[in-house]
Parts: structure tokens; sequence; C-alpha cells
């Protein structure tokens, strides 16, 4: 039961898309030092994305 590896597209990233990276890891940082936990950003962020039916 051999399994060959599929090919992977290749990643494309812009240098755009590393410096979004980065602002968001500092947005992330800021609000760690001002108190909030990593859980309670990911429900903030996760309300922000909810769908009502």
């Amino acid at each position: 039961m051999s399994e060959e590896k599929k090919e992977r597209a290749p990643i494309h990233l812009s240098s755009a898309d590393i410096e979004r990276a980065f602002k968001k890891v500092e947005e992330f940082q800021k609000l760690v030092k001002k108190g909030k936990t990593p859980q309670q950003i990911f429900e903030e962020l996760t309300r922000l994305v909810e769908v009502d039916e």
C-alpha cells in the first residue's frame, strides 16, 4: 500500500502579504499587552465573522 505524494501547487507570497501579516501580529501583541487573552481575541474575531441565518 504505497502512496505517492501528490504534487502540491506552489505558494506565492507578495511583499504586501508579508507586511499585512506583520501588522496583524503587531495588533495581536498590542491586545495581549492590554490584558486580553488569546482566547478572548479569538472569540471577538469569530463574533465579527458570524453569519446570521
